[in-house]
């Protein structure tokens, strides 16, 4: 019977101790911000609810950057409040400030996020409430940072020592068997198994790759040493994409009558075997053949050996034991990859939730209605809270749901339980079975996203910790609040951002980071191109893999970009190369003046280059004219993806 009803709430013995800690995390909290008489003390319970973490490291960081957010955001409200500006100019600069706050959760990595996503909601916090009372300003703001850093504490002290210690070795074993898979595709490849054979694992593997890259950051949270890792784990998410890009285009070498040096697929399948054994740390780079890096070796397999011993010097590091990681990872990093700054969804994020805040403030302020305020401030925070998530149209039901569950047990304890509360202890035992509820709620496996926001809207609707209200004070808060999570959760429901479309506009910054190379008069080093690029790739492919539609809808040829990009960079060096011969270098011109157009007729232009490189006599010239075709037919499928959308 005890089985069946966990299996039914979705908890365990385990659960159940970490839901009924969190209650008690929220009710000493609340315990010590209404006994310091703080203003507004149910603020103090809020953190516990989302600061609480799976593992010990996040715990801490996200605690840290809730506090530096609240901090930041509670000076930029007092700011703006101090300003002496008219309301208008007030909302618009208060819309302005949460606009950037927003926009930054876009464009900052982990838990760095949380604390722009804070300094937002904060500043607003402050700021409306505090427009019926601006004497009161200072106040607002100090009480909202204390409330922050006693629900951080309370949080940490209670909940600290039961939540374990992240799984980074693990973590660890999982990049390196990505490694490995990724070098037994290059095998593949490199024997010429058909792309219909390996299109299945090509896209498991990248999708994995760019999850483990998205999950470092989090993963590392609390701890200098996995910060410090973070440069190894870089290298080995650049290295594996690079050895499949390298791959693919070794198999186009070999349909094009290319010879590769014997073994080659052979030696990569050691490879693979002896990553997945786990003995990274020694005698890998035995296997890379020197042969790979001859002059008169492909491009495409020097790239290969290059990758593949960054690859090998990254797991090594991974698997390696021992305390302290390599501290030159806070120096120049050897493997860079361009940072996630998504700027185009920022930007909608951005003017979404500014815009939310601004209208809501003026529609308030207009109104003249007692809970206007709060109104205001609920669709400030509920389109900071969505516009956050990955996919805030899955997000939205479930924000709404708890939400309004949260109003609606707020009512009943307003009207029949708060005209009761006289003192301290009666407070704090009216509300204990409530926040048992919702600690255990937070911790079900069934129900623990919306019980964030229950727990929320409890505390919001039912203003815990101050005095009784009279009944339209009460209804008009509690309308304010739902008004607000219906108005923006529909609205994310209705017109959802999916992941698709992140996923087209990465592929559209692929070509344009394409089209910029081709039209460089100048040689240009990969370092340049080659870190953006591969950032797309992970990018695009991360969204399609959110969405459920990485085996429906991703293009064909995803990793073609980068050996695009390197057939460009060869035809530069061999336009202005004074060691050939001057038809070879017009060639290489006349083939980038080609390229110009690739973007609107890939396999066109693969065709046309094709013939034109049956006709050039110098072979290095004609090797990277044909190079550059193979690349650009491989890819044509994301060279074109989107374009029609």
């Amino acid at each position: 019977m005890t089985d069946a009803l966990g299996e039914f709430f979705g908890l365990d013995r385990a659960l159940v101790g970490h839901g009924l800690r969190l209650a008690l995390a929220a009710w000493l909290a609340l315990a010590v911000a209404t006994a310091l008489h703080i203003q507004n003390p149910y603020w103090a319970g809020m953190p516990i609810w989302v600061v609480t973490q799976s593992t010990r490291g996040l715990l801490v960081e996200r605690g840290v950057f809730r506090i530096l957010g609240t901090l930041v955001g509670a000076f930029a409200g007092f700011a703006l409040m101090r300003s002496g500006a008219d309301p208008w100019l007030l909302f618009l600069l208060l819309g302005a400030w949460v606009a950037l706050a927003a926009g930054l959760t876009q464009t900052l990595r982990g838990v760095h996020a949380y604390g722009a996503l804070m300094a937002g909601m904060t500043a607003a916090i402050v700021v409306l409430p505090a427009l019926g009372q601006p004497a009161q300003v200072e106040a607002l703001a100090l009480a909202r940072v204390e409330c922050t850093l006693i629900g951080v504490v309370a949080v940490t002290a209670v909940t600290g020592l039961f939540t374990p210690k992240s799984a980074r070795a693990a973590f660890y074993r999982r990049a390196r068997e990505l490694a490995a898979d990724a070098v037994g595709f290059a095998a593949a490849m490199a024997g010429g198994a058909t792309l219909e054979a390996q299109a299945a694992l090509e896209r498991r593997v990248l999708a994995e790759i760019a999850e483990v890259e998205s999950s470092t950051a989090l993963i590392s949270a609390g701890s200098i040493e996995g910060y410090r890792r973070l440069h190894d784990v870089t290298a080995l998410v650049v290295s594996a994409l690079a050895a499949m890009a390298s791959g693919r285009a070794l198999r186009g070498l070999r349909q094009r009558g290319g010879a590769l040096p014997d073994g080659v697929q052979t030696d990569l399948d050691e490879l693979a075997r002896h990553l997945r054994g786990g003995e990274a740390a020694a005698g890998g780079t035995g296997l890379l053949r020197a042969s790979w890096r001859a002059p008169e070796a492909p491009p495409a397999l020097t790239r290969l050996h290059d990758a593949l011993a960054s690859l090998l010097a990254a797991a090594a590091a991974l698997g390696a034991q021992t305390v302290a990681a390599d501290a030159r990872s806070f120096g120049p990093k050897a493997v860079y990859l361009a940072p996630h700054s998504d700027w185009r969804q920022a930007g909608r994020t951005g003017l979404l939730a500014g815009g939310a805040t601004f209208l809501g403030a003026i529609a308030g302020y207009l109104s003249g209605w007692s809970a206007g305020e709060l109104m205001a401030l609920g669709l400030c925070i509920f389109a900071m809270v969505l516009s956050f998530q990955p996919m805030p149209q899955v997000a939205a039901p479930k924000l709404l749901g708890g939400m309004l569950a949260g109003i609606a047990a707020a009512l009943p304890y307003r009207f029949l339980v708060q005209p009761w509360i006289h003192g301290f202890w009666p407070l704090m035992v009216s509300l204990a079975p409530v926040l048992v509820a919702g600690g255990l709620a937070r911790a079900s496996r069934r129900v623990a996203i919306p019980a964030i926001d229950f727990n929320m809207g409890f505390l919001l609707a039912g203003q815990v910790g101050m005095g009784a209200a009279g009944a339209a004070a009460i209804l008009n808060g509690g309308a304010a609040l739902a008004l607000a999570a219906v108005a923006v959760c529909l609205g994310f429901m209705v017109a959802p951002h999916p992941p698709y479309r992140r996923a087209v506009a990465s592929a559209a910054a692929i070509r344009r980071d394409l089209a910029r190379l081709i039209a460089t008069a100048e040689p240009t080093a990969p370092t340049r191109w080659h870190p953006r690029t591969a950032r797309q790739i992970l990018r695009l492919t991360l969204n399609l893999s959110r969405a459920g539609t990485l085996q429906t809808q991703a293009p064909d040829g995803i990793l073609a970009a980068l050996s695009f990009g390197h057939a460009i960079g060869d035809l530069q060096a061999a336009s202005v190369d004074p060691g050939r011969e001057e038809t070879g270098r017009a060639s290489a011109r006349a083939a980038l003046a080609r390229l110009r157009d690739f973007a609107a007729d890939p396999s066109g232009v693969s065709l046309a280059l094709q013939a034109e490189a049956r006709a050039v006599a110098d072979p290095a010239t004609r090797a990277a004219i044909e190079d550059a075709a193979g690349a650009l037919a491989a890819g044509a499928a994301l060279f074109t993806f989107g374009q029609a959308a």
